[in-house]
């Protein structure tokens, strides 16, 4: 019995020292990426997005929409948004082009459709809320940015500059830089893809838009989280003003966008974001759901909280510090959710937490999609070496564990003396 119990340990020590081996080597972990046509294509992504169209066409995102309040525009959205960030740069010549763009076409109607707006108050500053009528914007502003000029949709063009027209008016009326997104309830994280989109226009059309743009950077200065200096979680008592503290997934998705609207405003901002809310754990990268010093529990918004670390908040804050060019904590974060995540490849169909949770793999895809480039990531040193360390102190002490099952032979009875 005490050799079967002997043999349990060991086989138990080597599986730990084993995997925490292979943690390591994840660690290392870089996309693959294929030539289509004379242009690399981040092959990882693709695969990601080949999973997410066949549960989005067997019905995914009304299943996401019982989950999540918002989960069939988000599901929805970010594979569209995905398919643009791949197609950049892609001939419009290729099979994956004409399939990327019919796809986003796709997605496009589903966003439209009255199964989708029936979720939302249509008799708002922004018609059906500033939620879906941002995100829906920007995905149509991005759609075209990926057409020259004279191959543009006239009816897509038109409806896209009608509701930028919409946008600018609706903020000029507002006594808030935020409009709701429900009746009485403010996210200013929902408003931003609004204003990125006025900034899409201006880079497609005329520059109808520059000093709304202007105007409402200068008002969001003055309604900031008082206790972070950052942009607020929320603001509420019927906009009396009472402001929800500052938060990782809303953050890491407000400076996504506030980089494309004014990225010198969005750099101070990421400083007081890297210092209250980037951290490690066991030498990993991670952002805090709550600021740090701050305790508190997951929510629908936030995703699991674990030991602080927020999953919405670290892997919208992938992307975001992609976006930032702080490709240490990029390829961090990155990794650390290729680990974590349980990423794995079938069939040409990548996954994550098994399939289970296409909503994660989505936010996933639309932060792995900022790599259209192998060459686009720098990493300036070795982020890895904290985890490096925890994990060889780890293996010592289990190595010297094992040494310790060994135990003392018995002595040979036949040479014993009396």
């Amino acid at each position: 019995m005490v050799k079967f119990l002997k043999f349990i340990a060991k086989s138990i020590l080597i599986v730990v020292v084993l995997v925490l081996l292979w943690m390591n080597y994840a660690m290392y972990h870089n996309p693959s990426f294929s030539e289509e046509q004379g242009v690399l294509v981040n092959t990882d992504v693709v695969h990601q997005l080949n999973f997410l169209e066949a549960k989005l066409k067997a019905g995914e995102g009304a299943k996401m929409q019982r989950l999540f309040p918002e989960g069939f525009v988000f599901i929805n959205v970010l594979y569209g948004l995905t398919w643009c960030n791949m197609l950049q740069g892609v001939d419009s010549d290729t099979e994956l082009y004409k399939r990327g763009v019919a796809e986003i076409d796709r997605t496009l109607a589903e966003l439209h459709s009255e199964k989708c707006t029936q979720i939302f108050p249509e008799d708002l500053p922004l018609p059906y809320g500033a939620f879906h009528f941002g995100w829906t914007t920007y995905l149509q502003g991005n759609r075209l940015a990926l057409q020259p000029e004279g191959e543009r949709d006239a009816a897509q063009v038109l409806d896209f500059k009608y509701r930028c027209t919409i946008i600018a008016e609706a903020i000029d009326s507002s006594e808030l830089p935020y409009l709701e997104s429900y009746r009485g309830q403010i996210w200013p994280a929902d408003m931003m893809t609004s204003i990125a989109s006025l900034k899409i226009h201006d880079s497609l059309f005329d520059e109808l838009y520059v000093a709304d743009r202007k105007a409402w950077v200068a008002e969001s200065k003055a309604y900031l989280d008082p206790e972070t200096g950052l942009i607020p979680h929320s603001i509420g008592d019927n906009f009396g003003v009472k402001y929800g503290k500052a938060r990782g997934s809303s953050q890491s998705l407000i400076l996504t966008f506030l980089f494309e609207i004014d990225s010198s405003y969005a750099a101070d901002q990421y400083k007081i974001y890297k210092d209250l809310f980037l951290t490690t754990r066991f030498g990993l990268p991670g952002v805090l759901e709550y600021p740090d010093g701050d305790i508190g529990s997951g929510d629908i918004d936030s995703g699991p909280v674990i030991l602080g670390v927020g999953g919405s908040a670290s892997i919208v804050g992938q992307r975001l510090t992609g976006i930032a060019e702080d490709w240490n904590t990029y390829a961090g974060l990155r990794n650390s959710v290729e680990l974590f995540g349980a990423a794995y490849t079938f069939k040409e169909n990548k996954k994550y937490v098994f399939g289970q949770l296409p909503m994660a793999d989505a936010f996933i895809a639309w932060s792995n999609s900022i790599e259209i480039s192998p060459r686009i990531v720098n990493e300036q040193s070795n982020w890895r070496w904290k985890f490096q360390l925890w994990t060889a102190g780890l293996v010592v002490v289990l190595m010297g564990m094992l040494y310790a099952t060994r135990g003392k032979s018995r002595p040979d009875k036949s040479s014993a003396t009396i």
